[in-house]
């Protein structure tokens, strides 16, 4: 679980997370908790990872769980892995804007990533990972489709920006 180095916490991701390991016996959870108030109980955590062992961390789990910032999207996508995203919020102050409901909604559509419209939700996602449909193969990330996916995105955030 990655909740990646943005300044605001993600409180609301880790609690979810937690609550869920507590649940799930056995199964190893370890959680990068960037800059969260709220400190796991039933997980493994640190609080930031050097790059080369955060690679580590998304390449060898079974599920990845995460944020849904546009680098550890394409990480995942590049890794062949499907990961479970929960978008930050500008509500709940976890980011100055809604920018990630929109990203992780259109990775999910184009089939890059499963989305998690709640916090709720990620423990019945965990649950049924395995019987959804099948992750992306290694390599990915390279093809054109992700590709225009992105450029899609960023195309309308830079429309939006410069009509503000």
């Amino acid at each position: 679980v990655t909740v990646g180095t943005e300044r605001f916490p993600f409180d609301r991701l880790v609690r979810a997370v937690d609550y869920m390991a507590a649940q799930v016996n056995g199964e190893p959870v370890v959680v990068q908790l960037g800059h969260s108030a709220y400190v796991p109980t039933a997980c493994t955590w640190t609080r930031f990872l050097p790059f080369p062992e955060l690679r580590r961390h998304v390449e060898e789990p079974r599920i990845v769980v995460s944020q849904a910032g546009a680098g550890m999207l394409l990480l995942c996508a590049q890794m062949g892995k499907w990961p479970i995203v929960l978008p930050r919020r500008r509500r709940f102050a976890e980011h100055v804007d809604d920018h990630q409901v929109e990203l992780a909604s259109r990775m999910a559509q184009a089939g890059y990533a499963v989305l998690a419209e709640r916090a709720e939700d990620i423990g019945s996602l965990v649950l049924q990972y395995d019987q959804q449909r099948v992750p992306p193969g290694p390599g990915r990330a390279s093809a054109p489709r992700l590709t225009q996916v992105l450029k899609a995105y960023l195309d309308t955030e830079a429309a939006s920006t410069a009509s503000s």
